[in-house]
């Protein structure tokens, strides 16, 4: 009798656990630790829509999924927890397998993946021809880059949807120019975007209030 219950027991035991899940892939992936170095990682959201998606990283790999950059993709996963003594210390507990693609689109932030020159500052034209601000955006990457008129920065892009932008904190060079104008309204404009519109070549940016900060036309 002793022999027979412990047989149910390990064999309760050893049963796997499934769940299903749905998420949204972003469509680019973001810079992570993962165990004892740097790789890059998915970012995943369960949100209904990907427009109000939370993305968090995500370090597990999911089989029979294929990453497209710069396509955003809802999915169907099964989630199979492990036996936790199977599974090696730096490795998820959980497997993930793709059950199907449910929908994917081009993410409409793609648009703004373009390197772009300074017209307007808080609304008013710049004059200068010699020290143009310029601003670089990788949204395969989600970073940013350019200059100020007189410093170099870069740094990374926290979020974009399609009409808002968030910036995180930008690392840059501190050399003075002779006319720090220019560099300084642009460094203030900048702190303050919120939200974007594309229109043909143009792209703006505008602070909470709907005030456009910044205007820039696409660098041929």
């Amino acid at each position: 009798m002793s022999v027979v219950i412990l047989t149910v027991m390990l064999s309760s035991c050893s049963t796997t656990k499934k769940t299903t899940a749905t998420y949204w892939v972003n469509s680019a992936k973001v810079d992570c630790d993962a165990g004892a170095g740097k790789t890059t990682c998915l970012q995943i959201s369960k949100a209904e829509n990907y427009e109000n998606a939370e993305w968090s990283n995500f370090y597990a790999p999911i089989n029979g999924f294929t990453f497209e950059p710069g396509y955003l993709q809802k999915i169907e996963v099964t989630e199979t927890q492990l036996d936790a003594e199977g599974v090696p210390a730096d490795a998820s507990s959980i497997q993930y397998d793709l059950i199907k693609v449910l929908e994917k689109k081009q993410d409409p932030k793609l648009a703004i993946h373009d390197i772009w020159a300074t017209t307007h500052i808080n609304g008013k034209a710049i004059e200068s021809t010699t020290t143009v601000p310029t601003l670089e955006i990788n949204t395969t990457e989600m970073r940013a880059s350019g200059t100020n008129g007189c410093n170099n920065y870069t740094g990374q892009i926290k979020n974009i949807t399609s009409d808002t932008i968030e910036f995180g904190a930008m690392a840059s060079t501190r050399k003075m120019c002779m006319d720090m104008a220019i560099p300084d309204s642009f460094d203030q404009a900048f702190n303050s975007i919120s939200t974007y519109k594309k229109e043909g070549l143009t792209l703006s940016f505008y602070n909470e209030a709907g005030d456009e900060m910044l205007r820039f036309k696409k660098v041929d």
